[in-house]
């Protein structure tokens, strides 16, 4: 098994290494789409530091996005068509308010081509999320998959959540060799509403047992194999901004009391 790892971490240097100067090459074609921050820094931390403490704790959680942007990508997200691809459904918020909450229990809905919102377009651009990504991938990332989503504030049971995606389990992702999630909570997110949970430092302490299995476990194993203090609980106003290594273990809490948007950037 040692063998196994050594040349599985071995193989994934000569990846990063590769991604890496391919990437340099990329950047002086992707200058010109580069944007100004819509992002502030609560801590003051700088970038080393703040990837640094992503690297040690799994994730960083001081960045707040301005208020006018937060507005704004509501605005379309309530406007802007939903698919829930649990069952092929499509409609706008205000059409589930009125008509499918009713009739249909719905966990969560995508907000059709996110990108396509101006404020959402600029902070897959921006450029201090950009630097923070590229000082914790160790390359410039030119890819970013876009993804804005409803959780809807409903009484479904786990099975029926389970059932349509919702990520209530704790799980770690995969996603080939390197890549990064930015998050923002564009509504106000506590317990009741969907907030996200993580195990600090579970990106790089997994016990071989746990890699030996499925990526998603029982909460009770979670429980025996970290410390309570380990678990943090991601909660905040709308615009709350945090960095993760969703390579830990983490999962998202189902909403009972208000409905969650929730918008989130992956680079790689």
């Amino acid at each position: 098994m040692d063998i196994f790892l050594g040349d599985f971490i071995h193989l994934e240097n000569i990846i990063l290494s590769i991604r890496k100067y391919r990437n340099l090459f990329r950047k002086k074609n992707f200058d010109h789409l580069i944007l100004d921050t819509q992002v502030i820094n609560e801590s003051h931390l700088d970038i080393q530091e703040i990837s640094l403490y992503i690297h040690q704790n799994s994730y960083y959680d001081q960045l707040q996005l301005n208020q006018q942007s937060v507005a704004s990508i509501v605005a379309a997200a309530k406007t802007k068509n939903l698919i829930v691809s649990a069952n092929g459904l499509s409609f706008t918020y205000p059409e589930y308010q009125d008509q499918i909450k009713p009739f249909h229990k719905i966990a969560t809905a995508d907000v059709e081509q996110p990108i396509e919102i101006k404020e959402v377009y600029k902070l897959r651009y921006d450029s201090y999320l950009l630097d923070i990504s590229s000082q914790y991938l160790g390359y410039y990332p030119t890819n970013c998959d876009v993804k804005l989503w409803w959780s809807f504030a409903d009484n479904l049971s786990p099975e029926e959540r389970r059932s349509q995606f919702q990520t209530i389990d704790y799980h770690y992702d995969i996603h080939g060799f390197n890549f990064f999630y930015i998050s923002f909570y564009l509504t106000d997110v506590d317990v009741k509403s969907g907030a996200h949970i993580l195990v600090k430092g579970s990106h790089v302490n997994k016990k071989m047992s746990m890699l030996l299995r499925s990526a998603r476990v029982p909460e009770e194993l979670i429980h025996q194999n970290y410390s309570p203090t380990d678990i943090i609980t991601i909660e905040g106003k709308a615009g709350k901004c945090f960095l993760e290594d969703a390579s830990c273990f983490h999962k998202a809490l189902a909403p009972i009391e208000r409905d969650r948007l929730f918008l989130q950037l992956r680079y790689f």
